[in-house]
């Protein structure tokens, strides 16, 4: 009974963050880090090259960036439920009807507009701003949670993918995985709520934390046109463009990128399984430690751990390079979670949804590009050499980008010249 009580009796946002998490570790799993899984056998498929079948995950992930100011906007004026419920239909909907196309250009406009769109809409930046909205000073705790959820996605769903893919083909594995999507997402969806519309609300229920910063910056929520106005935006604004395009174009190409290294399919397949599971306690980790110390260095050090993988593959060429590939690689998506803390504690709450979208706006230009240049460069010299050293260079401007971020102030014109602490 005493345990009973204690759960009739926990805070709302908890629930809220536990039902968010379970439906990023779906999401995460199978519609977005599964997209790798499925690259090569489309291609072989639909008899495609590696430039069109970039085309097909590139334009996806385009249209999730150009339009994630209309996605933020939706989120806060209608609340996160009603986007993930749609969202779920319609994407349950669209993995089926891919599987019945045959034609390229079909196939391109029904992953995009029946797939990707109420993905984007219905989990990822919406998921991320149902989390941000119910906690203030808990906030790096339950953003550290919900993205490792997504990450932990990939490390449960990729490989049973690859093994589905193997035996099944990738037709029957996408229709059994659109099932599976459409029952756990409305299933999950009845504990998602919108945050109340006070702060105090949310203050008076979550415990203080000693490195939460105090004052009227600690509660204040940056309206859209004020965060536009901070030179921090735009800095960060930079950093996740580069960011985002790189690891974009590696996670489109992962598996064709192990398979050029030599490794099987199946074998690569199990590899990206590995690499989300070691990001795991890597984002965990990470996370927890941006809830104590300056994001700045921790986030840097990420980077440069995608420097040093891509770096590896461009100077390897043999199979056990992946190996610590994917340690490096998991490093640096371990330090991804930071941004969004950062993001949220920076500019608040109330319209995280907006701000990100607007982020993730300029994202199209990276995320459109880096993936097609890989695969029109692997076409033209059968190597993705030329491809890594590009998303090298982007990881280490990205890192030098965040190291000079600070946070900004409700009275200030310029940059605050001091260390940030959350």
């Amino acid at each position: 009974m005493r345990i009973l009580d204690r759960l009739r009796n926990l805070y709302s946002g908890w629930w809220v963050l536990f039902g968010v998490t379970l439906l990023g570790v779906m999401s995460g799993g199978i519609l977005y880090h599964g997209a790798a899984v499925f690259f090569n056998p489309i291609r072989r498929d639909l008899n495609l090259s590696s430039a069109n079948t970039s085309l097909i995950f590139t334009l996806s992930r385009a249209q999730s960036s150009l339009a994630a100011p209309l996605y933020g906007w939706l989120v806060d004026r209608l609340g996160p439920r009603p986007l993930i419920v749609i969202g779920t239909i319609v994407a349950s909907v669209g993995l089926v009807t891919i599987t019945l196309i045959d034609n390229y250009i079909l196939f391109l406009l029904a992953y995009v507009l029946l797939v990707s769109v109420p993905s984007q809409f219905g989990f990822g930046p919406t998921l991320m701003a149902a989390a941000n909205g119910w906690f203030v000073r808990r906030k790096a705790i339950a953003m550290t949670i919900l993205l490792t959820g997504i990450a932990a996605g990939g490390a449960i769903f990729l490989y049973p993918l690859g093994l589905g893919v193997a035996t099944k083909g990738w037709r029957s594995t996408l229709i059994y995985s659109a099932i599976f999507v459409l029952a756990s997402g409305l299933l999950c969806s009845r504990l998602v709520r919108s945050p109340p519309d006070q702060v105090d609300e949310i203050e008076q229920f979550t415990p203080t934390a000693p490195d939460t910063p105090s004052g009227s910056d600690a509660s204040y929520d940056f309206s859209l046109s004020e965060a536009l106005r901070k030179g921090v935006f735009w800095i960060l604004l930079a950093a996740s463009t580069l960011r985002i395009s790189a690891e974009t174009g590696l996670s489109i190409h992962i598996i064709p990128i192990m398979v050029w290294q030599g490794a099987e399919e199946e074998f690569a397949a199990g590899l990206v399984a590995i690499f989300f599971l070691l990001s795991i306690p890597f984002r965990f980790s990470l996370g927890m430690a941006g809830h104590r110390l300056s994001f700045q260095p921790l986030i840097a050090m990420g980077m440069f751990a995608g420097v040093a993988g891509c770096a590896l593959l461009i100077f390897s060429d043999s199979v056990s390079s992946l190996y610590p590939f994917v340690v490096l690689l998991a490093v640096y998506e371990g330090a991804v979670v930071l941004q969004w803390i950062a993001i949220g504690n920076y500019f608040g709450r109330r319209n995280y949804g907006a701000i990100t979208g607007i982020m993730r706006a300029f994202d199209a230009v990276g995320s459109l590009f880096a993936p097609l240049y890989a695969g029109w460069m692997f076409d033209r010299t059968d190597s993705y050499v030329p491809a890594l050293g590009a998303f090298a260079a982007a990881f280490a401007i990205a890192a030098l980008l965040y190291t000079i971020s600070r946070r900004p102030h409700r009275n200030e014109t310029a940059l605050d010249s001091g260390g940030v602490r959350y």
